[in-house]
């Protein structure tokens, strides 16, 4: 692992992890800039949802000022220790969209602290995706399969090259001896 890469997540993390914590211990504090949200959400969720998930869905505010806490946390998480990277990412940026749907400083009375605020999360957001694509140096399994495709057609080019050659010599041969075998008949032909 790229040590610097490693470092780089680690710091990213703990900002998830601490705002997860936060979101835990006092959802109270979260709670007013998240009503507007939860009230769109949750029907919005019920109907678009099968049933049995939708039942899942939590209607208190609270609730989900904590379950948006823990997604926090596991994306952090799973950043830190790398043991999900691509998935702690995506599960970071998730936590990330009330945040940033709630931060929208359109109707602000202060403009430049909520522009801020909003720039800062849009900016964690763009990190946790770009955590959540990273293959640590790896091939992603899109170019992976990419590459067996390409790979795979060259081998059936060279494949069907190789046919072509060997009926143009059956054809060949079987031309010589099917003239061999007409001029064994026309000998026998008085």
């Amino acid at each position: 692992m790229n040590l610097l890469r490693g470092v780089g997540r680690a710091m990213l993390a703990t900002v998830f992890v601490s705002n997860g914590v936060k979101a835990l211990k006092d959802p109270e504090a979260l709670v007013p800039a998240a009503e507007p949200l939860a009230a769109k959400f949750v029907p919005l969720a019920q109907r678009t949802l099968p049933e049995a998930v939708s039942a899942y869905v939590p209607e208190d505010t609270k609730n989900l000022v904590r379950l948006n806490g823990v997604a926090s946390i596991l994306g952090g998480l799973g950043m830190f220790t790398n043991i999900s990277t691509r998935g702690g990412g995506t599960l970071a940026a998730v936590s990330m969209l009330p945040h940033l749907i709630a931060s929208n400083p359109r109707g602000a009375a202060d403009k430049k602290a909520a522009r801020s605020i909003f720039l800062r999360n849009l900016a964690l957001t763009g990190a946790a995706l770009v955590v959540s694509q990273d293959t640590k140096g790896n091939p992603s399994l899109g170019w992976r399969a990419n590459d067996f495709s390409y790979r795979l057609g060259q081998q059936a080019r060279k494949r069907s090259e190789s046919l072509a050659k060997d009926a143009e010599r059956f054809g060949k041969r079987t031309r010589k001896q099917l003239d061999r075998s007409t001029k064994d008949l026309k000998a026998k032909l008085p």
